[in-house]
Order: C-alpha cells, then sequence, then structure tokens
C-alpha cells in the first residue's frame, strides 16, 4: 500500500502495463489464476483499458517487466540452486 509521501507513478503504469501487445492468448498456455485477482484483472482491463486492452495483454506486460526488473536476480538465484543430472 502506498503511503502519503510516496508519489504515484500513473505514467509510468499506462506507459508499461495498459498498452496492447502483439501476443495472442491462443498462441500461449493456459494458466490458472485466483478468482480474486482474475476478478481485479478483469476490471483493470475493461475500465482501464478502453476497450483495446486484454487479460493476456496485461499480463503479458507485468511479465516482461518482472522479467526486465529481476532477470539477474533470477539467473543469480538459478544458478546457486542444485540441476538434475541427466
Amino acid at each position: 500500500m502506498k503511503n502519503n509521501k510516496t508519489p504515484l507513478r500513473i505514467d509510468l503504469c499506462k506507459s508499461k502495463f495498459l498498452k496492447p501487445t502483439a501476443f495472442k492468448a491462443r498462441n500461449g498456455k493456459t494458466v490458472y489464476i485466483d478468482k480474486v485477482f482474475h476478478e481485479k484483472l478483469s476490471l483493470i482491463v475493461f475500465m482501464l483499458g478502453g476497450g483495446k486492452l486484454t487479460i493476456a495483454d496485461y499480463l503479458h506486460n507485468i511479465l516482461e517487466h518482472h522479467f526486465d526488473d529481476f532477470g539477474a536476480e533470477l539467473t543469480a538465484i538459478y544458478n546457486t540452486v542444485d540441476k538434475p543430472k541427466f
């Protein structure tokens, strides 16, 4: 939860997450999410997406941002995990 001293990043949110992508859900994989999250995602997409955004677009944008931000950390963690030997 944001406190009153932390500035909102509205423009960043719009430019990063509320934009259509070229991704087509039919070309992806099925993922099950909590009903509460699905309701929130549906509301965000419907109310803020201007009819041009899908849940798949929004999730694609979130995951792209996450992997851009934490890719190095995830790689470092991966490198510390024992890999199965074949």
